[in-house]
């Protein structure tokens, strides 16, 4: 409302006295301030959470929780004192806000129908338990909640919280309660209350001694409305009599029915009156109420008090006057009973009644367990101290019975076998049970005799009671928001909604993860269908833990009329979504509020925003919060603006925020969000491969193999956007680091959009039953058939499911080692032919597949689509199967060669067997390599006798690898082992199979493996970056048809550019530049309009335009910047490093961190220095993790410049130049200031994250890098642990040594300027190395110069350092 003019904004230098009217307790009520000797209101036009706020601390009431509108609390009766409040939310009192003139505004026409109302949350609360009524006592200091120790905190300080919070009586206080790890403040006084006071807030306090409380951890408290009991004998209480409760300070006697033995012996051991002899229904002799309490409690028998057992109230019958309980106990512990012979069955015709229980002692007990309730679960006995089970061995509805009613759980609904709720541990007690289902007791039924069984524990029998009660909402598109049903005597039927007040929608909501509160909307239109109305008059109370607990009317089929079934909407009906952002975890951030979606405004939108975010959504970790629309502009509201969360709300509009729909912004400022998922793949070549973990919100936690199944596998692909599950394995070796499992299995069904919303059960017994974590692989290339005429055979046209959609495959490159893997695949035998030229659909998948022909299924074998060119519709591939895999064919005559004027084709195979294979090995890929031929089950080589271009060509067309660039020799990719099958070949270049060219014949050689072949084809791939002065950052470069040529940028993506970086070793993500200037020179521009998809684990497997000399413009080659970007900063001849060590400490992974910038060492300033900072720099100098983040010079100040200040880390930065931080050498520090880092020690393997040169590199020596001055060692060479590598001749000036891991540095390290590669006996960072290696000197094959002519001249500075990656290549790892 406008504010009236006469009123002028005020402040009062002496505090308003105020006061809550009219509430439930002193700290929620109507707001009332004290002015000349009379109370009066405030009017609540202007009033907001930050007014409330101020009056909560005011009186101590903790923080407010809401401010009920429309008179909440009732009008009140004198002045209207204030018109209105303009408080920030942080003052101390009212007075200290801003605010209208104090005068009474009735006169100025105002009435008490806007009188404000405040609800705070009180002084003390019990917070971590399973309700409002069990947990950690933390009190409220005005400003946040802080724990209260447990040193000298008393039973009488408990009992007046319990009082205060409306929870009943005190029945535990216990100690050690370890803090939240957050903060370790704690309450600096302890309270001296007697038990009687009104509320905590009024109990003496005296300060802890010394400021410091004395404690092992925060005090915990457990209230319960249960915990007094008596037994009444002619009004007097003593061990045996009819049994009473004090519920809310009234003794109340209890219903009967049902009523246990187990029960009444807790009652015994409580009251310390011994065991129980009987139990007897008895008149009501209770002298005051006429109310009989109808809880129901489920004890064991093994509980030490009452308010332990489990408990029901829901759908209790009313009880008759004549049927309440009484209790005879044996009087004291010291008595001794003769033992029950419980091996004696009962008559036949005896009805079982616990009244007859002989006065025996009886010590054995019952409890159903891993069920989701006391009344349904597997069957256990206690005995002898230990639980056991019952074998399902002729176990049936009449045993069953026995157990039910034994247990106060009605009627029996089902008898479960074979370990329905899981396999139990101990004793197998009972075996061959023949109930009549009338025995009082299951023990007493005819049995094979205690103990005496043949079963094992997959045999545990188990049962469902009428009384097993469940909850749920039904709604067709919301998760927290439905119709309330609960499950009961079987059937699920719906609630009534009269007379559901908050505090028993709360209890609901809570109980179904659907957050703190709710509310029952009466707004939605009559349910069609018919169900049961089960339960009315529902009435919680704040001390139920659950719905079950709250007494309401009996269970009745129609306890209301359709018209009154409840629809609940709770906190947690609002729906979140992300969109637009490639998949249900990464996009712009949507809420869905009365069935309209709108945005957030970016307005301090930050990474904790997004925590909440994503733990909302099941997605994880929040990995970046985005903004200015980054996903697109949203449409429709903007729900919220300046959204400030802590990370730790369970939903975002729980957070504080400008309010709802209150923002100033348009959706040029949506908010969105980039969460890495609630599911991954860890450990693998890729996202679409490895160890099933999923995000607990703190952390990623492997899933057990134990009953994990195919279809949620297949979910966990699909929601990954990876295609197809082609694999599950189990046994895979759970990360050394941490031994924990996730405490679910999950049951999908294989159609659920995302892993989150399939349906959980919790692991038997809270652990999980693994040989080790569960491993998936996904493949897009899962679905292939063979096509002919409309149906699916084992001939014709080569199809594959490529997301949801068949498509040909084209017949250029396709091979006979393919064909052979499709009719493998399908069960079809193997392959007779592959003709091609069939008319093919609309668009033909152009992906090459480079089987050797050996795998079983085609998503094994290697595969690119890069620059493929398109394919004419006339040039499908077809494959012809010998259709099953017993035919046996004729096997083919190799040792005939074709003749020379044939063209190879291999449509003109005859029909016959064709079992040999053929591969190019340890070349970096598919397309250059060793040659090695697959025969009679091995591996063997070709020797390079004779061998030349016409014989390498042969090789390359057999594998759809192109043509020939070059045939090397003297085992140019390594020495092979096995058989030598091949000699002097001497092919003419133009035969299908290397095999069929003239030589010496099958196996005939005189040569050793050091003469092995290989060969380079036009198919073979490499990556690179070329940059002056960076490392991971630089022109992108491929290696096709023999010549280095740049990558067109266009349209290249986020997902392309984190495959190359991933590809090259340099992070898992990085950025386009396209403010370089043109780059100089000329060379080929490869390929352009690369687009690569989730599932590519490589650049060359991603979709693109053809190979062409000329794909773009000068202008479009693409330049990119890794996240494992870092400058080439260090001095000539020495390492290529980010100079980083520490300084002071008591071991090489401990002390003051120094950086070395601008030809000095500096120190690092402490502010903002967290764990974050410290484990990135443990990580880098592979000192394991991080322990302590360390300030304030704690090892020493250092000396010379302060380089770096407010160093901001995630965390998992490959180093800490990636991190925020101010410009160099700016600083507001001393070396007072200066951080430190103490570290674990444990060192990593550390993945090389530059030039990870594969050995596919020793066959591009002689040519590629001859112009490049790039030397290259033979692969045994590299990383070997014991040895330098050469040192080149001294006109290769701009090579450097390499330092290899494990051999220590040249020379001692002094406190002097030393540049870092000049170190001993500090850890230095040597990540990044720019690697060289020499080897010895070769000279090309005669002939070939020509083909490696190279762009660039001798010595061009933008080749001094290359970011080099292979197809199939992977980082070296040194350990």
């Amino acid at each position: 409302g406008a504010l009236s003019r006469e009123s002028s904004i005020q402040t009062h230098s002496t505090a308003l006295e105020l006061r809550l009217k009219d509430g439930a307790h002193r700290c929620e009520g109507r707001v009332e301030v004290k002015h000349q000797g009379e109370w009066g209101t405030v009017d609540d036009r202007n009033w907001s959470l930050k007014d409330a706020s101020v009056v909560c601390r005011q009186l101590e009431c903790g923080v407010a929780v809401g401010i009920p509108q429309e008179v909440y609390f009732g009008p009140g009766l004198g002045p209207i004192w204030l018109l209105y409040t303009l408080c920030e939310g942080t003052e101390s009192t009212v007075s200290d806000c801003r605010h209208s003139n104090i005068k009474d505004y009735r006169n100025d026409s105002y009435t008490h129908d806007r009188d404000a109302g405040v609800v705070c949350s009180g002084f003390v609360r019990l917070a971590g338990g399973d309700g409002p009524c069990s947990g950690r006592v933390e009190a409220h200091s005005g400003e946040a909640w802080i724990p209260v120790s447990d040193g000298n905190f008393t039973l009488p300080t408990a009992q007046v919280i319990c009082a205060e919070l409306g929870c009943g009586k005190a029945v535990s206080v216990q100690g050690h309660e370890l803090f939240r790890e957050s903060n370790g403040q704690l309450l600096a006084e302890e309270f001296r209350c007697e038990g009687e006071e009104p509320e905590l807030w009024v109990c003496p306090r005296v300060p802890c001694p010394g400021g410091t409380c004395h404690h092992s951890g925060a005090a915990q408290v457990v209230c319960s409305a249960y915990s007094e009991v008596r037994l009444m004998t002619n009004g007097s209480s003593q061990c045996e009599g009819q049994m009473e409760m004090n519920i809310s300070g009234q003794w109340r006697a209890l219903c009967a029915s049902p009523w246990s033995l187990a029960n009444a012996n807790v009652v015994c051991r409580q009251l310390g009156c011994g065991v129980a002899i009987s139990t007897l229904r008895g008149p009501h002799l209770v002298e005051g109420g006429d109310e009989i309490l109808t809880a129901r409690f489920h004890c064991s028998g093994a509980e030490s008090f009452l308010w332990s057992c489990p408990v029901t109230a829901l759908g209790g019958p009313d009880c008759s006057h004549g049927n309440t309980v009484s209790v005879i106990c044996s009087g004291n512990h010291t008595q001794l009973l003769s033992q029950c012979n419980d091996s004696m069955a009962e008559p036949a015709g005896s009805e079982a009644s616990v009244e007859s229980a002989p006065y025996c002692s009886d010590s054995r007990q019952l409890r159903l367990v891993d069920g989701g309730g006391p009344c349904a679960g597997r069957v256990e006995i206690l005995d002898q101290g230990s639980w056991g089970t019952i074998c399902d061995d002729g176990w049936d509805l009449d045993d069953a019975h026995v157990v039910c009613r034994q247990l106060g759980c009605g009627e029996a609904l089902n008898a479960t076998g074979s370990a329905h709720f899981g396999a139990g541990s101990g004793p197998i007690w009972l075996d061959d049970l023949n109930c009549t289902g009338k025995e009082s007791q299951v023990w007493r039924c005819p049995s094979r005799g205690w103990g005496q069984h043949d079963c094992r524990h997959k045999q545990d029998a188990g049962v469902i009671c009428s009384e097993f009660l469940a909850l749920r909402m039904v709604s067709e598109d919301q998760q927290c928001a439905g119709w309330l049903e609960v499950f009961y005597n079987g059937t699920w039927g719906s609630v009534c909604r009269n007379p559901m007040e908050d505090i028993t929608v709360s209890v609901i909501c809570r109980q179904l993860g659907c957050g703190e509160s709710g509310t029952l909307n009466s707004s939605v239109g009559l349910r069609e269908g018919s169900r049961p109305r089960w339960v009315d008059g529902i009435r919680c109370r704040k001390t139920d833990t659950s719905l079950w607990q709250c007494p309401s009317d009996p269970w009745n089929y129609t306890s209301c009329s359709p018209k009154e079934e409840a629809y609940i909407s709770c906190e947690g009906s609002r729906q979140l979504r992300l969109v637009d952002g490639r998949g249900p975890c990464a996009g712009r951030v949507e809420i869905l509020d009365h069935g309209t979606w709108g945005t957030i405004c970016n307005y301090s939108w930050d990474l904790d925003d997004a925590r909440v975010v994503c733990r909302q959504l099941g997605c994880g970790e929040a990995l970046k919060a985005t903004r200015s629309s980054s996903f697109g502009a949203g449409s429709g509201p903007i729900w919220l603006g300046n959204v400030k969360c802590t990370g730790k709300e369970s939903h975002v509009w729980m957070c504080p925020s400008w309010g709802w729909g209150k923002h100033y912004c348009d959706h040029s400022q949506d908010a969105g969000v980039i969460c890495s998922g609630f599911v991954r793949l860890a450990g693998g070549d890729e996202p679409c491969s490895g160890r099933v973990e999923v995000h607990t919100g703190e952390a990623w936690i492997p899933v057990s193999d134990g009953n994990f199944t195919l279809p949620t596998a297949q979910v966990i692909c699909a929601e990954l956007g990876c295609g197809k599950a082609v694999s599950v394995l189990g046994q895979v070796p759970f990360r050394e680091s941490n031994g924990q499992v996730w405490a679910e299995e999950f049951r999908c069904e294989g159609e659920e959009p995302k892993l989150w919303w399939c349906p959980r059960v919790p692991c038997p017994g809270g652990t999980c039953h693994h040989s080790g974590a569960v491993q998936v692989v996904c493949s897009v290339y899962a679905d292939v058939r063979l096509l002919t005429n409309g149906s699916s055979q084992c001939e014709g046209q080569v199809e594959m499911n490529i997301f949801g959609r068949w498509r040909a495959l084209c017949a250029s490159h396709w091979s006979l080692a393919n064909a052979n893997v499709v009719c493998r695949q399908l069960g079809c035998g193997v392959v007779i032919s592959t003709p091609n030229g069939a008319e093919g659909s609309d668009q033909l998948w152009k992906a090459r597949f480079h089987c050797s022909g050996t795998e079983s299924f085609l998503w094994k074998c290697p595969v690119t689509a890069l620059g493929v060119p398109d394919c004419s519709h006339d040039n499908t591939a077809s494959v012809i199967c010998s259709e099953n895999q017993t035919q046996v064919l004729p096997q083919c005559d190799h040792f005939v060669s074709e003749p020379a004027r044939s063209a190879a084709s291999e449509e003109s195979l005859p029909y016959c067997s064709d079992s040999r294979q053929l591969r190019l090995v340890d070349g970096g890929g598919p397309c250059a390599g060793r040659v090695e031929i697959l025969d009679q089950g091995s591996w063997g080589t070709i020797c390079d006798d004779g061998w030349d271009l016409d014989d390498a060509r042969v090789v390359c067309r057999q594998l759809g690898c192109g043509e020939a660039l070059n045939a090397t020799g003297s085992a140019h990719f390594g020495v092979g082992s096995g058989p030598i099958w091949l000699d002097d070949l001497n092919c003419t270049g133009k035969e299908s199979q290397v095999w069929r060219c003239p030589s010496r014949g099958w196996g005939r050689h005189d040569c050793r493996h050091k003469e092995d072949a290989g060969v380079i084809c036009s198919e073979f791939l490499a990556l690179r970056m070329v940059s002056e002065d960076q490392q991971c950052a630089g022109w992108l470069e491929v290696f096709y048809n023999g010549t280095w040529g740049s990558v067109c940028r266009s349209p290249m993506d986020d997902i392309t550019v984190s495959i190359i970086c991933r590809q090259l070793g340099c992070g898992d993500s990085g950025t386009l530049n396209s403010s370089v200037g043109l780059r100089e020179g000329s060379r080929p521009r490869w390929v352009d309009l690369i687009q690569c998809r989730k599932t590519d684990t490589s650049l060359w497997q991603c979709p693109s335009g053809p190979w062409k000399y000329s794909s773009c413009s000068s202008k479009e080659e693409a330049y990119i910047s890794c996240a494992g970007r870092r400058p080439k900063s260090c001095p000539t001849a020495a390492p290529c490093t980010e100079k980083l060590r520490l300084r002071g400490g008591d071991s090489e992974c401990s002390g003051r961190v120094e950086v070395w910038h601008s030809g000095s060492w500096g120190t690092v300033c402490d502010d903002s220095w967290s764990l974050a900072e410290a484990e990135v720099v443990c990580q880098q100098l592979d000192c394991g993790q991080a322990l302590e983040a360390v300030r304030a010079a704690t090892f020493g100040p250092g000396n010379g410049s302060i380089w770096l200040d407010e160093v901001r880390c995630g965390g998992r930065e490959s180093s800490l130049w990636d991190c925020a931080a101010e410009p160099w050498g700016q600083s507001d520090c001393k070396h007072e200031e200066d951080a430190g880092v103490r570290c674990s020690g444990v060192r990593t393997t550390l993945p090389m994250t530059t030039a990870a040169l594969s050995s596919y590199e020793d066959a591009l020596a002689e040519a590629v890098y001859e112009e490049l001055d790039y030397v290259l060692t033979q692969k045994e060479g590299l990383g070997s642990p014991d040895q330098r590598t050469d040192v080149p001749a001294e006109n290769y000036d701009d090579v450097e040594e390499v330092p290899v891991p494990g051999t220590p540095p040249a020379s001692q390290g002094s406190e002097e300027e030393v540049p870092p590669e000049k170190e001993d006996g500090v850890r230095s960072s040597q990540t990044g190395s720019c690697l060289n290696f020499s080897r010895e000197a070769a000279d090309p094959g005669e002939g070939e110069e020509s083909l490696w002519l190279l762009q660039g001249k001798k010595g061009d500075a933008g080749y001094d350092d290359v970011e080099l990656s292979a197809l199939g290549t992977t980082p070296e790892t040194f350990s």
